[in-house]
């Protein structure tokens, strides 16, 4: 194969704008955003609730910056606030009360400064990514009993049928896997690497063979992965990207008008997927969507994988046999669903459809073969 300069050039372009473009790919702004809207949402569910009200005084003074941040960005305090904002509105007092308790205790911790997601204290393994990236929890089941431990293992039930059951004690064998998966994807993609894992900061542990990994919108920056799965740092690598970039897209999703949730989208047949008939399944446009956010991304790794496989394999080992074709099969599924997605309309947001034409433009310039 033909590396050219030009080509470098071309990847590194396409990194740069995937990682660094002001409404979709910057993390910083993206997480400013979303810790914004969140706070806005949470001062108007705060009125007659003196536990909210306390909490949104306290993130808003801005001493304690980075615990508020955390808090901010914790994926129970998210579900939380839309939470009390549905109680509000319909008058249910007994989940209120339970909310209220949750910001108390948010309070708790941004008064003591204390730094990490709340819903990741007591956890004893981490992940610290290279660069800025903020450490990546792995979810301990025994950490001590909390409001937020309580609601975290609750919402585990929504995941593709997880409870808290489910979730395993990791091991440092795991932790010292995905730090070299996330080592290896920083050699790759040092700058679209720092971005997305941003928005990844907890990832629990399950059990099984028949599951890789497992992210759903409603539970934010994070992800879980079977443990009893062998994986190289290859595999890892590409598991973390496209975990976090799912996300990433949450995180969007979560302070800009991304989805039109109105229940008229149209669903989006994926080839490579069949359904229990044998057919091609039907994808929710949510999940097209999702898809092809990753698939452009992921075709750009692959490209940039096949260009360091001899330097790297000597500290990760030989690149698996299936990321030969990698590339190839990420860019024909990123155009199958640029096509479905373009052929099904107007049903995303205002912003899902910059995003939609900025996605495209960017698949566009990543070369016809890396």
């Amino acid at each position: 194969m033909r590396r050219s300069g030009s080509g470098r050039r071309a990847l590194c372009a396409v990194e740069a704008e995937l990682a660094g473009h002001a409404a979709f790919g910057d993390a910083r702004r993206i997480l400013d955003r979303l810790r914004a809207v969140t706070l806005l949402r949470l001062e108007a569910a705060s009125p007659n609730r003196p536990p909210v009200q306390a909490l949104c005084k306290e993130l808003r003074d801005g001493r304690r910056r980075s615990a508020a941040a955390d808090v901010l960005a914790d994926p129970v305090v998210l579900t939380g606030v839309d939470d009390l904002l549905e109680a509000t509105r319909r008058g249910d007092a007994s989940r209120a009360a339970e909310i209220e308790e949750l910001c108390a205790a948010a309070l708790r911790r941004v008064r003591d400064g204390a730094s990490g997601l709340p819903t990741a204290a007591g956890c004893r393994l981490h992940v610290h990514p290279r660069g800025a990236s903020p450490a990546i929890a792995l979810w301990d089941p025994d950490a001590p009993a909390s409001i937020f431990k309580r609601r975290f293992e609750s919402a585990c039930a929504l995941v593709g049928g997880l409870d808290a059951s489910s979730l395993r004690r990791p091991d440092p064998a795991l932790a010292d896997a995905v730090g070299r998966g996330r080592d290896l994807l920083a050699l790759v993609l040092p700058d679209l690497a720092a971005s997305a894992l941003a928005h990844l900061r907890l990832i629990g542990c399950i059990g099984g063979e028949k599951v890789n990994s497992i992210s759903e919108i409603s539970i934010a920056s994070t992800t879980f992965v079977s443990s009893d799965l062998v994986r190289t740092p290859w595999e890892m690598a590409e598991m973390l990207l496209h975990e976090a970039l799912h996300s990433k897209l949450g995180d969007l999703a979560g302070s800009q008008p991304i989805f039109r949730w109105d229940g008229g989208a149209p669903t989006i047949s994926v080839v490579w997927r069949r359904n229990r008939a044998g057919g091609a399944a039907d994808w929710p446009l949510h999940r097209a969507f999702a898809a092809f956010h990753v698939y452009v991304q992921l075709a750009l790794f692959f490209a940039r994988v096949e260009r360091l496989e001899t330097p790297a394999a000597g500290a990760f080992g030989p690149m698996p046999a299936s990321f030969r074709r990698g590339f190839r099969t990420a860019l024909e599924r990123a155009g199958h669903l640029r096509r479905a997605l373009d052929a099904a309309g107007p049903p995303l947001g205002s912003a899902g459809r910059s995003m939609f034409a900025w996605l495209s433009q960017t698949l566009q310039r990543l070369p016809a073969a890396a």
